[in-house]
């Protein structure tokens, strides 16, 4: 703990403002564990609240992309864990007992946000501070040699683990990353460690170079290039087997079901802006060519572990999706970083 007893933390409080307060360190409950927080990274979510883009949730103290130590350990808690064990913190909470974690699909429980609220409090995961306490489900144990900056993207990692899961990816697959954001170049990653073909739609000419070091088989931009003619012959006319949207645009998932083969999916991975966004689709696709159009949301506790091992055993490489790292008094600066196309993942530490 710090020597005064106080943790230090960041709020959102409007467009562009950010605070620091300082509270008193928790104590740790029977099923809880107190984390030291060493890196937090910059999600998209975090971002629109800091630009504006979305203004739901002042005040918010955001982070949930986390890394730390264990500081303290609640008595029924931390099987396995001990003080001083390197862990990422999965910042999604979950009841147990709602009908969707009941049916397994705990990455939908229902009963999140309500559990995160505390009356005149801000809300949010609270990653951006110097301490976090969660519970115990929350913590996942990383490797002694762990690089902190790389363990805080388990988040992101496990949530493209669910997303490349639920499309099915399978060796010999032809993939189409619509999008090539850091979430487009984990889908990547992912999907090259599945033994598939990979093709990007990236406009940026930054971007595009940077997905071809990541191992992307074709990068192009669907401004310049006939996607569906480049699809088609790179298959050989029976077209993709699985179409991701990383960007959430609805002409790209109306392209996304052009783009796949009999028995392809379609999955929604990024979250489609503005909200109320429709497409045109002719549903006799759905008959025809026995197509799926679905989504993927955050992640489960299996993905989150699989996300952890993965960085633990070093079979996944997220360093060079790792764009910048700042100390939290740089806050600020460590958020209009993030904003800039050129960036990939920005990461604080504490």
């Amino acid at each position: 703990m710090t020597n005064n007893g106080t943790l230090r933390r960041a709020i959102i409080t409007a467009p562009q403002a950010i605070q620091f307060e300082e509270l008193p360190v928790p104590e740790p409950g029977p099923d809880e564990v107190l984390v030291e927080v060493r890196a937090c990274a910059i999600c998209t979510w975090e971002k629109r609240a800091f630009t504006g883009a979305d203004t739901r949730f002042y005040p918010l103290v955001g982070g949930h992309e986390i890394a730390g130590v264990v500081a303290a350990i609640g008595q029924r808690a931390g099987d396995g864990l001990a003080v001083g064990d390197r862990v990422a913190v999965s910042g999604l909470t979950r009841c147990g007992k709602c009908y969707s974690c009941r049916r397994g699909r705990d990455n939908r429980c229902e009963n999140t946000w309500q559990r995160d609220m505390v009356p005149g409090q801000p809300i949010g995961p609270g990653g951006f501070a110097t301490y976090k306490l969660g519970s115990d489900y929350q913590i996942f144990r990383l490797g002694a040699d762990t690089d902190f900056v790389e363990g805080a993207l388990t988040e992101p990692l496990a949530c493209v683990v669910r997303s490349v899961k639920r499309a099915r990816v399978a060796p010999g697959d032809f993939v189409v990353v619509m999008g090539g954001g850091v979430m487009g170049a984990l889908h990547v990653l992912l999907a090259k460690r599945q033994g598939a073909t990979v093709v990007v739609s990236e406009p940026d000419a930054g971007r595009r170079q940077r997905l071809e070091a990541l191992g992307a088989d074709c990068v192009v931009d669907a401004a310049a290039t006939d996607l569906r003619a480049l699809v088609k012959d790179m298959t050989r006319g029976h077209g993709a087997e699985v179409v991701f949207d990383a960007v959430g645009m609805g002409p790209n998932l109306e392209t996304g079901l052009q783009l796949v083969g009999n028995g392809g999916r379609v999955m929604v991975y990024a979250r489609v802006y503005p909200k109320g966004t429709t497409i045109k689709m002719d549903p006799n696709l759905f008959h025809e060519k026995e197509i799926v159009l679905t989504g993927s949301m955050s992640q489960n506790r299996e993905d989150f572990m699989q996300a952890a091992e993965m960085i633990v055993r070093r079979t996944a490489d997220l360093r060079p999706l790792i764009s910048g790292i700042y100390p939290m008094d740089q806050l600020v600066e460590a958020f209009e970083a993030s904003t800039r196309l050129e960036n990939y993942r920005i990461v604080v530490t504490m």
